[in-house]
């Protein structure tokens, strides 16, 4: 159990961040100071995007499994936040950026999702350093969407995911020392 569990959990991650990572390898257009993530992922224009969207679904199936199976027990509230992110991730790699408006709002559900999670867990771990994560990820959003920061949405976005990872990492090693 305790192998699955880190095997899920570990994968989870592992998954949508090789997608990622080999998308923008793949595409010598992507530029971070430009681009959204997401357009990685434009069914249209992005000749990754079946390896964007595939990693995304994926990724998004596997936190929900591990959010269902492992995490419930331990921290219920962080595990249905995360089933709800889990399945926006879903929805963001099934309606891309053909998809317009639908597209923004499954990927602005995800990440606010995120965050509350973050805050979640740190409710429910009695650890306060979720809450910086949670201010990392609104204030890079904030700068970026002030025009402050002149960075492409792909910025904000990798600074959500791999803030969220830190805590995620942390809730994966407490589920898995709940197994003795």
């Amino acid at each position: 159990m305790k192998q699955r569990a880190t095997l899920l959990g570990v994968l989870a991650i592992i998954v949508p961040l090789s997608s990622i990572f080999l998308s923008i390898y793949l595409s010598p257009w992507f530029r971070w100071e430009e681009n959204a993530l997401s357009d990685l992922g434009h069914a249209l224009r992005s000749g990754v995007a079946p390896i964007f969207n595939i990693g995304l679904v994926t990724g998004g199936l596997l936190f929900m499994i591990f959010s269902i199976l492992y995490m419930h027990g331990k921290y219920p509230l962080t595990s249905k936040l995360m089933i709800i992110a889990s399945y926006s991730l879903i929805l963001i790699g099934t309606f891309d950026e053909v998809y317009g408006f639908l597209h923004f709002l499954v990927s602005l559900i995800f990440f606010i999702v995120l965050a509350f999670a973050a805050l979640a867990f740190s409710y429910e771990s009695k650890k306060s350093y979720p809450i910086s994560v949670t201010l990392i990820i609104g204030i890079s959003w904030a700068l970026n969407m002030s025009g402050i920061w002149e960075c492409g949405a792909a910025v904000p976005e990798m600074i959500s995911v791999l803030a969220s990872l830190v805590w995620f990492i942390d809730a994966l090693r407490d589920v898995r020392r709940g197994w003795g």
